[in-house]
């Protein structure tokens, strides 16, 4: 069976998860399969105004893959019913649409609680622009693709300090990823930057079973996805492991009775 582990180390973000799981599903099937992959699925939402732009960052002395969510136009704010609903049109089905509608749920219930309204009565501002459904309907369609049986992810790193937003300056974590990370293994590093965005953390909590070390399995392909932050002075990337199980005979361990 087929596994996939992230790891988180250096931070996490929609955009850092599809951009490594593209090009660990591009290290399986060829060049520029993943991107055309991507392109294709995520097209199926209907949406007018944005496409998807494809380009190699080094990051820290590291080859690795940025995916861009451009806006042509100006968008709507969108509640989360407006977003279950483009969902539903497009014809997605199965796992990939039952995990994107409840990553996009917990986007909302999590500013609901923090601002403390009616999760109808949540705008998803920042969190709502286009680009945060193609992130989380792109990264749930790369784990069919990559047949993934299972996911882990290493401790997630939170960051430090403050970060600036539509509600002013906060501390990191922010109020909504603070909410965001129950659940899950963190840290904060002496980063001085947000290092887990609300996406990011909110495909986490939908889609990984287990945080922990790298588990047995043989390293298919890795895939290295940075985000818009991503630089030299912040190496921020999300490496993405496609294993498969390897069962290790008991005439391997020392010590194992026969």
């Amino acid at each position: 069976m087929r596994s996939i582990h992230l790891d988180c180390s250096s931070g996490v973000s929609g955009d850092m998860l599809l951009a490594s799981l593209s090009h660990a599903l591009e290290e399986l099937r060829g060049p520029g399969s993943g991107y055309a992959f991507l392109e294709q699925e995520v097209a199926r939402l209907g949406l007018d105004g944005f496409g998807l732009e494809w380009s190699e960052k080094i990051v820290g002395g590291i080859r690795t893959f940025h995916v861009e969510v451009l806006q042509k136009r100006e968008q709507p704010l969108r509640t989360l019913s407006d977003l279950l609903e483009i969902i539903e049109k497009s014809g997605m089905t199965g796992r990939a649409s039952e995990r994107a509608g409840h990553a996009l749920r917990l986007l909302g219930e999590a500013e609901a609680k923090v601002h403390g309204m009616p999760l109808n009565a949540v705008h998803f501002h920042e969190i709502g622009a286009v680009d945060t459904i193609a992130d989380i309907v792109g990264v749930m369609v790369l784990l069919d693709a990559l047949e993934a049986h299972s996911v882990t992810c290493s401790p997630v790193d939170l960051g430090s300090g403050f970060v600036d937003c539509s509600h002013g300056r906060l501390p990191v974590p922010a109020p909504a990823c603070a909410e965001l990370s129950r659940g899950l293994i963190t840290f904060g590093s002496e980063c001085g930057m947000e290092r887990a965005t609300p996406t990011g953390l909110a495909i986490l909590r939908t889609i990984v079973e287990a945080c922990g070390p790298q588990p047995l399995g043989e390293v298919k392909s890795v895939g290295y996805g940075s985000g818009s932050r991503s630089s030299d002075e912040q190496p921020t990337f999300v490496r993405a492991f496609v294993l498969e199980t390897v069962e290790v005979p008991l005439s391997n361990c020392e010590g194992a009775y026969a």
